[in-house]
């Protein structure tokens, strides 16, 4: 049993008012490998300066900024793991 640990940043853009805003977003990445990638041996961590955007920007609801935020790594670790299925094929051939 392999397990790997993948570390990313990644960037989320939020228009507010007459601001466009662009943040980072730090991403660990916990999974089984072997024999294949489970999604009950997926875990995450996320951190992102969430204090420090809902502060800034008041009208800013934190439910709003966290399904964005979610949205996001969702979808950055689906092709994270369609990208490892596709390296996974090629390499069977």
């Amino acid at each position: 049993m392999i397990w790997v640990v993948k570390q990313f940043v990644i960037h989320q853009t939020l228009e507010v008012e007459q601001e466009r805003v662009r943040f980072p977003i730090r991403v660990e990445l916990e999974y089984q490998q072997e024999p294949e990638i489970s999604s009950g041996s997926v875990h995450k961590k996320v951190l992102y300066n969430k204090s420090f955007l809902l502060e800034r920007y008041p009208q800013l609801k934190e439910r709003d900024l966290d399904d964005l935020v979610e949205e996001k790594i969702q979808e950055t670790i689906r092709d994270h793991l369609a990208n490892l299925d596709e390296g996974k094929k090629k390499g069977a051939k």
